[in-house]
């Protein structure tokens, strides 16, 4: 957590003011000269590790940016999506997945999934009220932490002690100060009971030696102080900003940062070049994301004249679809929990550039490539029997590209 820090300020009278001057009459201050902290401490105001809304008085920016985050939304009631995979995973695989699950989605009660602190998901307390993080195979999410044995939250700076008048304060935690160990306890690697890999994020972020940490780009500088109690004037985003803080709230500038489109005419074909400025594979995490660059050729007036796709991308141009494949040990195509191997990666690799070729219509004045990111690739939702709006691409503004 930043630093907390309560001033009192004593206003010492001068020896005149004492002789001379009549006594002021008492004024009650404004709302805007209210010290929020010492209000709520007024108030009573006690910490609760697994109620966020007892950090918001210190920390009120960030508690905001966390209540419109996905780890907010870790639990199953709270993101249907993840509630629909874990259903069909504990009717395929057994009653012990809920508790597999819970490592990671709603880790401050693995006993009682339904519980208020079970509800919170990925909370403050989670992260910050922890000593270090043990990153092993086999160990996922909390497995790998070591807690606080105490009331001490730390964070990714040095906090002295007694800078919090409702909580132990300390050192940097390193877990937290190299941007990435944190974030790979629940976002690094995954295997199904086959053995196959299904989450590689954390192997793709290693093979890639990018100098970023994860929380350069997911958890971005923000102008403004983390909370009335901070001594800086900026902080960390904890809206931890992913691809499905994208769909909700429609920005799509990580995606576009995260991939850049060009193209070109080579003699009758339309060559696009795709570059992944990420610091991971292209889509990552979970498996069943899928990317597809739509290229559309247009004559001289603007009219289409085709596609590259259009029913069955995997049929008419399976080099513009990023993804991954698996099959079942029958080799029929599969979800990747239950799959018996992996047939297909075809995603962008770490600062990967790879150049796609569409052979266009002999009158195309000019191709319009889009690309479209799926958090939920259709064959998936049709196995999950789900709607929702995961199922809708994320459309990137069109590159047009003239002959």
């Amino acid at each position: 957590m930043r630093r907390s820090t309560l001033l009192v300020f004593l206003a010492v009278p001068t020896l005149a003011t004492c002789r001379s001057a009549p006594e002021a009459a008492p004024t009650k201050p404004t709302p805007a000269q209210v010290n929020p902290v010492a209000a709520a401490l007024a108030q009573g105001l006690t910490l609760n590790a697994d109620d966020p809304a007892t950090c918001a008085p210190c920390h009120t920016a960030v508690v905001a940016e966390w209540k419109d985050s996905l780890h907010s939304r870790a639990h199953h009631a709270s993101d249907p999506l993840y509630a629909a995979l874990r259903t069909l995973r504990t009717q395929k695989q057994g009653p012990h997945i809920p508790g597999a699950c819970a490592t990671c989605h709603n880790a401050r009660d693995l006993t009682d999934h339904e519980s208020p602190a079970a509800k919170t998901g990925v909370s403050c307390a989670l992260c910050h009220q922890l000593d270090a993080v043990h990153l092993a195979e086999g160990k996922k999410g909390v497995q790998t932490f070591t807690p606080s044995t105490a009331l001490r939250f730390r964070g990714a700076r040095d906090v002295a002690p007694g800078a919090s008048p409702l909580h132990e304060t300390g050192l940097a935690n390193p877990a937290l100060q190299d941007g990435t160990t944190l974030c790979l306890a629940c976002h690094g690697e995954e295997q199904n009971p086959a053995g196959v890999a299904t989450c590689t994020t954390g192997p793709e972020y290693a093979a890639g030696k990018d100098s970023r940490s994860c929380v350069s780009c997911h958890m971005p500088d923000v102008a403004t102080a983390s909370g009335p109690v901070s001594t800086r004037s900026t902080h960390r985003s904890h809206g931890f900003v992913g691809p499905h803080q994208v769909q909700r709230l429609g920005d799509r500038s990580l995606l576009a940062d995260a991939v850049k489109v060009t193209g070109r005419f080579e003699s009758g074909a339309l060559v696009a070049t795709l570059e992944n400025r990420s610091a991971h594979a292209f889509p990552t995490g979970f498996p069943a994301r899928m990317a597809l660059l739509q290229l559309t050729a247009l004559d001289a007036a603007g009219a289409p004249l085709g596609q590259n796709v259009s029913a069955d991308p995997m049929k008419e141009h399976p080099d513009a679809v990023f993804n991954r494949g698996f099959v079942d040990a029958e080799g029929k195509p599969s979800l990747a929990p239950f799959a018996a191997k992996q047939v297909r990666d075809n995603r962008l690799k770490p600062a990967e550039t790879r150049e796609v070729r569409w052979t266009v219509p002999a009158q195309t004045a000019s191709v319009e490539l889009r690309l479209k990111f799926f958090l939920l690739a259709p064959f998936a939702a049709k196995q999950l029997d789900y709607t929702g709006p995961e199922t809708k691409p994320l459309v990137l503004e069109p590159v047009v590209v003239k002959r």
